[in-house]
């Protein structure tokens, strides 16, 4: 697979990124002024996806938390014709119903965020490309370990599927940037990282412009 990747994120977009590093910062002085002592953890349940019980100081309580332990994971913004953006639809059991996403998945044992992103890419939509990044975000920090790498990819080129997995019953969907944005407002795409990542997206190229 001989896809550019292009290290740095968009020009454009450094003053959100800026934006988004002091907060990180804020919150974490913030947290070390709390003094947060782990002091002991559990494991409950090993798998896919991992449970554990974890007991923590927090100021003067003790604090019990179930916490989901989750790969680190990347999403895709797939631009194309420099025009509109290819999203796909499958089925999510746990919501019970077929939602509208980003292409998105887990980082494999051994592989960078980019290299994960450019499989996903391939396995769920059949292109490649350049891969810009967006952002990254933690999808439930409550009780979820998972962060997400998001990555705009541009200048697609198609290629053959890629061998999905088996639960994957996935649909592309062509649609313009304005299309989805309007969809993530009128509640018809309720995927959460897919949401952010739009909007992220259309912030980005509205300070570009």
């Amino acid at each position: 697979m001989n896809a550019a990747v292009s290290e740095p994120p968009f020009a454009a977009s450094q003053a959100l990124l800026n934006t988004f590093k002091l907060q990180k910062h804020v919150m974490t002085n913030t947290m070390q002024d709390r003094k947060i002592k782990v002091i002991g953890t559990k494991k409950i349940y090993t798998g896919n996806v991992s449970l554990r019980l974890d007991k923590f100081v927090l100021g003067d309580k003790i604090i019990k938390k179930e916490i989901v332990e989750h790969v680190p994971s990347v999403g895709l913004i797939p631009v194309i014709d420099n025009l509109d953006v290819l999203l796909v639809s499958q089925y999510r059991h746990a919501a019970g119903k077929t939602l509208l996403e980003i292409p998105a998945g887990k980082i494999e044992k051994g592989e960078t965020p980019k290299k994960a992103a450019l499989r996903e890419m391939a396995e769920e939509i059949g292109y490649t490309g350049k891969l810009q990044s967006l952002l990254k975000m933690y999808l439930a920090p409550g009780y979820d370990t998972e962060l997400m790498h998001v990555y705009v990819a541009t200048e697609l080129i198609r290629i053959k599927r890629a061998a999905r997995d088996d639960d994957e019953n996935i649909r592309v969907k062509r649609m313009s940037v304005t299309a989805a944005i309007e969809k993530c407002i009128k509640g018809e795409l309720e995927d959460c990282k897919s949401i952010a990542a739009i909007l992220a997206y259309a912030k980005v190229m509205s300070i570009s412009k």
